[in-house]
């Protein structure tokens, strides 16, 4: 697989059309309940819903995942819209979850039944996207899940639901992969972990995950400490940690705990153990931002880095847009828009059930609209995009640089001593 990023120089988005061809599984049978949902298209414009946390503790987030969300958006409306449909433009109707799933599940019976939004694209954490997912099934609503990670999201049968991101399991096995990979990077040799998480669906199925592939790697699992992601202060659980000697700390975090471990760690003395966490808060520009020079030596996986080959151009976009670099939540959300126009060229109306069988059949190559490090976007029978490759990368001078898969380094791992 080559996993080189493959971005054309912006200008050619203005003047592309986002037709691509199909393959893929055959569809299976809508439920009753979806041929009784209409789908929505005013005049000449399709709607689509975006269900993140907009308000409340994860709102700098939600943010992200909007701002990437509606650059896509912008783009494909200014290369002319959906062609096939009459050169009809995506307007985004937006939900806020505010971080809750009870919240979540309304917002979509919201957009689905009073918006009249032909799809969904959201929704950020997996505690909210699990539920909400499971109320888009059953309303017949295709659900695109831009980021949200918990296994199960997509272990359960659905038809309407398609995930971009990896699930978490995944994470734990790059975590447990990059772990091995220390002892010839950086003269590490890991046999013993402990692992660190919050207390969520993410956490909670990524640890699943790294129990599994510590087994398989023979690394023994010291102990797991679990916390509130809302917690004031973290330092007895990283205390907990640090008195098992462990030779590395796998994470799992969200932006306030993850600030909390990184501040503890250094109060800790612990500067000389690798922490490695699963694209979590550390991901969040806030984490440097906030930490300065205590979040130096962080390791941290991540879906998408501005200094891979190529992607200065979506980057640059961005940063032109809104202020900031993109982050992998927003380029996830990016691709999310794409991934729907490129279902909605194939299908050719706005019918709920024609835009889940082209869906279904996505295989979206290379090129102008392909931002992932990936040669295709497929999805399996579960709806789980099945090429979703991970970065691990270091905080080095301020910057999240890329340090793993050895081949995609831009620097070599630090360890401080």
């Amino acid at each position: 697989m080559k996993h080189n990023l493959k971005f054309a120089v912006l200008a050619l988005l203005v003047m592309m059309s986002v037709i691509l061809s199909a393959c893929g599984p055959a569809a299976t049978q809508a439920p009753a309940a979806a041929t009784q949902a209409p789908a929505a298209a005013a005049g000449n414009t399709i709607k689509i819903g975006a269900l993140y946390p907009l308000t409340g503790d994860l709102a700098k987030l939600g943010e992200e995942n909007k701002n990437g969300l509606q650059l896509a958006v912008d783009q494909i409306n200014a290369a002319g819209g959906i062609k096939s449909q009459g050169g009809a433009k995506l307007e985004l109707v937006w939900g806020d979850s505010q971080g809750k799933p009870e919240i979540g599940i309304s917002e979509v019976t919201r957009l689905a039944e009073q918006e009249k939004v032909l799809a969904i694209i959201g929704a950020y954490q997996s505690g909210v996207t699990t539920p909400a997912t499971q109320e888009a099934e059953r309303l017949g609503l295709p659900f695109v899940v831009s980021m949200a990670v918990a296994d199960k999201i997509t272990d359960r049968g659905f038809k309407y639901t398609f995930r971009i991101c990896p699930k978490a399991s995944w994470y734990a096995k790059d975590q447990v992969s990059f772990v091995k990979d220390l002892k010839s990077l950086a003269g590490l040799d890991i046999k013993k972990v402990a692992l660190l998480h919050e207390d969520t669906d993410f956490g909670e199925s990524t640890a699943v995950g790294q129990k599994q592939y510590l087994k398989e790697a023979g690394i023994e699992m010291l102990l797991e400490v679990k916390y509130s992601a809302s917690a004031a202060d973290l330092t007895t659980e990283v205390a907990k940690v640090k008195a098992s000697n462990p030779d590395a700390v796998l994470t799992v975090t969200y932006l306030n705990d993850s600030v909390l471990i990184a501040r503890a760690r250094e109060a800790l003395g612990m500067t000389n153990i690798p922490f490695i966490d699963a694209a979590g808060g550390t991901v969040d520009p806030e984490f440097i931002k906030q930490l300065g020079a205590t979040a130096e030596g962080w390791l941290t996986e991540i879906e998408f880095t501005k200094y891979a080959a190529g992607a200065d151009v979506l980057n640059n976009a961005y940063k032109a847009k809104f202020g900031v670099d993109i982050t992998g939540n927003g380029a996830y959300a990016y691709q999310a828009g794409f991934v729907i126009a490129d279902a909605l060229e194939r299908s050719g109306n706005t019918d709920r059930n024609a835009l889940r069988d082209a869906l279904a059949k996505t295989d979206m190559p290379s090129g102008p609209t392909m931002v992932l490090p990936t040669d295709h976007i497929y999805f399996g029978p579960d709806g789980q995009n099945q090429n979703a490759p991970l970065f691990v990368v270091q905080v080095q001078n301020g910057e999240l640089v890329p340090v793993w898969p050895a081949k995609y380094a831009a620097k070599p791992v630090i360890l401080t001593k």
